[in-house]
């Protein structure tokens, strides 16, 4: 059984190489051009969606595949705990910043919307949900290489090396908060909606060039981040908490409905 997992787990793996870092790869010998925005989103995230989502339903079977991705249900608890704990960031980004009137509605779409609900289909509810829930894999493992990944690719924001790696910090910090909202409600939903809301204060109100953020911005995203904790822990202490001693570095007890390769 274990080295049946371990065959799938680096399937998956490859897979999602192929998702993430394919379509870059592939530009190197057969360039695409594209004149319209949206064509270039479009081709990008295909390359994100495509080879993922054909490998969950070769796994789990096409009605599956939406539970497996952890997005059959919740969508409004989701948003509601999205709008409730993001509040602080959007009426302080609403405060401080100032609406970015240069930004095109197509960008604005592509760093929110669209950069929240990919990334958490990509790197949360493909690569460290399906390792976590369906895999075998602790929750660690799981979610610290989500995290690196993630964060790695987030670099690109820094200008210079320390705020490269502060960039990477920040990110990857990130990244296990959400991998860990994400089990503990059961529900992808949840952090899709934060990354999107959180995402549009600071790009809507031109809040801060990187991830880094200001004193000022980051107390108040602080406060959101904190939200979301306390919430989080008093929902869970009713429900049983997901993520305990016994997952952290194998999560064996969570297998089931996998086809046989």
């Amino acid at each position: 059984m274990k080295k049946s997992l371990l065959i799938k787990a680096l399937l998956l793996l490859i897979t999602f190489m192929i998702s993430y870092y394919g379509r870059k790869a592939f530009s190197m010998f057969l360039p695409f051009y594209a004149e319209e925005p949206i064509l270039k989103i479009i081709v990008y995230y295909l390359w994100w969606l495509v080879p993922s989502l054909l490998l969950v339903v070769y796994l789990f079977g096409s009605k599956s595949a939406v539970e497996v991705l952890g997005l059959k249900k919740g969508f409004l608890t989701g948003i509601t705990f999205s709008l409730i704990t993001v509040l602080p960031m959007l009426l302080s980004a609403a405060i401080l910043g100032k609406i970015d009137t240069s930004l095109e509605p197509i960008a604005l779409l592509q760093k929110t919307l669209l950069a929240g609900v990919m990334e958490e289909y990509l790197f949360r509810g493909f690569l460290f949900g399906v390792l976590f829930l369906k895999f075998g894999w602790g929750f660690i493992p799981a979610s610290v290489l989500g995290a690196f990944i993630f964060g790695l690719g987030h670099i690109y924001q820094g200008n210079n090396l320390s705020e490269s790696v502060g960039v990477f910090m920040i990110t990857s910090l990130g990244a296990l908060w959400f991998a860990w909202l994400y089990i503990e409600w059961d529900n992808l939903w949840v952090p899709i909606f934060l990354h999107i809301l959180m995402n549009l204060s600071w790009t809507l109100f031109d809040i801060s060039d990187n991830a880094i953020g200001a004193p000022l911005v980051n107390l108040f995203r602080i406060i959101t981040i904190a939200l979301t904790v306390v919430i989080t822990i008093r929902n869970s202490k009713q429900q049983g908490f997901k993520v305990n001693r016994s997952n952290l570095l194998t999560n064996f007890n969570e297998i089931k409905g996998i086809k046989n390769l």
